[in-house]
């Protein structure tokens, strides 16, 4: 009885820590943060974004924002009057959903200036202890390449609601809480 526990608390440790470890914690702009004359296209090339990760935008409160717009509003750098505007000096935005995401800077000429970026925001991986889902087939299904970052117009505009899906499973959020709080308390040397 004790050895089949133990074993179950082991695998239950073992499952959230694998999916808390392929959560990334993306800074955005790295150690420049987000502010002008950084290329910000170019930052988010290297990179692979997935379900699960997190943006992290770091500037100075009061001097700078983070608005999430649609691609058009992107390519003009227009802000929509119902888009949600952050202005916390350290904004974390949770990637809930997959497809194209374009942020801008809602201050001044900074969206001109290339204070914007656009991702593709891929499904979450999956790890070595989940099962392999069975390939279906889809009617709308096609061949195409691989997504490219282009800027082409978003389906439907974003939501009103802080750029979070209503249903996301809770088990992510409860994941990466635990990653936080874990990595928190520990002491880097």
């Amino acid at each position: 009885m004790a050895l089949s526990r133990a074993l179950f608390l082991f695998s239950l440790i073992i499952t959230i820590f694998s999916t808390m470890a392929m959560a990334k914690d993306f800074v955005v702009g790295d150690k420049n943060g987000w502010t002008l004359g950084v290329d910000y296209q170019t930052w988010a090339a290297n990179k692979v974004f997935r379900v699960g990760d997190t943006l992290t935008f770091n500037y100075v409160a009061g001097k700078d924002n983070v608005v999430r717009v649609n691609g058009s509003d992107f390519q003009s750098c227009s802000i929509p009057l119902t888009a949600p505007v952050l202005s916390s000096g350290h904004d974390t935005i949770l990637l809930t959903t997959t497809g194209r995401r374009w942020y801008i800077s809602g201050v001044a000429s900074h969206c001109k200036s290339g204070q914007k970026f656009v991702i593709i925001v891929l499904p979450q991986q999956q790890d070595i202890w989940s099962p392999v889902p069975s390939p279906s087939p889809s009617p709308s299904a096609s061949p195409s390449s691989s997504p490219s970052p282009t800027l082409a117009p978003e389906a439907a505009p974003p939501s009103n609601a802080p750029w979070a899906a209503a249903s996301v499973p809770r088990r992510s959020l409860l994941q990466k809480k635990l990653f936080q709080i874990f990595n928190r308390n520990m002491v880097v040397v």
